[in-house]
């Protein structure tokens, strides 16, 4: 099969042949590999710079995959998998032509469902639907989303409206972008003026702030939330490092919510895939996507690593 390894930590995959993977229980599936979403994860993995160590390399990268059982229990059933690539030493991702997984792994993807889009919706649709969960999100409520121009973001801002929100504002750096984001009620462009001065001509304070981002952005959209309001943190993708005084949360009574999508229990998950792949089915739910071909995976890579504002899928 035709398979994009990494040689060397830190490195970008690049095409080449391996053989067949076989399953070696009766639990496993090979599955014929149509889609494989690229995420913050993969590249993080591959840099070395996961909590569990570097990864025992080669290895093939990808951690989010769509496809068909060929092999093993349930043949013929479309699917998608999460796979630890890069993190349990001997387990290969997605950026293949095959993949060898668990059964266990693998959640039917609903009847006309594309498998591109079956792909790019399914850590950050599923991630931001649990996160808006676990802040206890509720009808009517307000909500500003940082980073809304990037893939999490941008489903954050959709599931919100769809959950209830009455008004969700979706902030980021590139007024363009801002523009093209669905479900928006409207913007706030990070760098200008202070969100909450922008907010101001807005509707004010929101109950919620969705925040992937943290960095410098953090104490501006601590000021952004009313009295009694929570602040939701889902990422660092601008840092992990913010000056934030603690009387910011007392003097307001606000509450600080952290999240992380690969904590979540396999059923939450699961539920929470369900729940996306269901609206993205019915047209309610959707995320930009560019597709690259497996020959062109460190192309993709690159993609991926330059923060493109689309989700990157591969497909074979």
């Amino acid at each position: 099969m035709k398979a994009a390894v990494i040689e060397e930590v830190g490195a970008a995959p690049h095409a080449t042949a391996l053989a067949d993977p076989a399953p070696t229980t009766d639990t496993q599936v090979v599955v014929k590999v149509e889609a494989t979403a690229l995420n913050s994860i993969d590249l993080h993995v591959a840099e070395g710079h996961h909590r569990a160590g570097p990864p025992k390399v080669p290895y093939v990268p990808g951690f989010e995959v769509v496809g068909t059982i060929t092999s093993g229990p349930d043949q013929g059933l479309r699917m998608h998998a999460t796979v630890p690539a890069g993190l349990v030493p001997g387990v290969n991702g997605g950026l293949a032509e095959l993949l060898l997984t668990e059964r266990a792994t693998c959640i039917p993807v609903p009847d006309g469902l594309d498998s591109v889009v079956a792909a790019a919706i399914g850590a950050v649709g599923a991630g931001a639907d649990l996160a808006l969960r676990k802040a206890g999100l509720q009808t009517g409520e307000s909500v500003l989303v940082l980073g809304a121009t990037g893939p999490l973001g941008a489903a954050a801002v959709q599931l919100a409206k769809l959950a209830g929100a009455k008004r969700v504002i979706a902030a980021g750096r590139n007024p363009e972008r801002l523009a093209r984001v669905t479900g928006a009620d409207g913007v706030v462009v990070l760098g200008e003026e202070p969100p909450a001065e922008q907010l101001a001509a807005l509707g004010g304070p929101v109950d919620l702030v969705v925040d992937p981002l943290w960095g410098p952005w953090a104490v501006p959209a601590l000021a952004c939330l009313q009295p009694g309001g929570r602040y939701l943190n889902i990422g660092a993708a601008a840092g992990d490092d913010s000056a934030f005084r603690v009387e910011m949360l007392r003097g307001a009574q606000l509450s600080l919510i952290g999240f992380s999508g690969t904590t979540a229990k396999p059923t939450d998950a699961f539920a929470a895939y369900n729940r996306v792949a269901a609206l993205a089915a019915a047209g309610s739910f959707v995320l930009p996507t560019a597709t690259y071909p497996l020959e062109d995976a460190s192309k993709a890579w690159e993609a991926q690593a330059s923060s493109p504002g689309k989700k990157i899928v591969v497909v074979p």
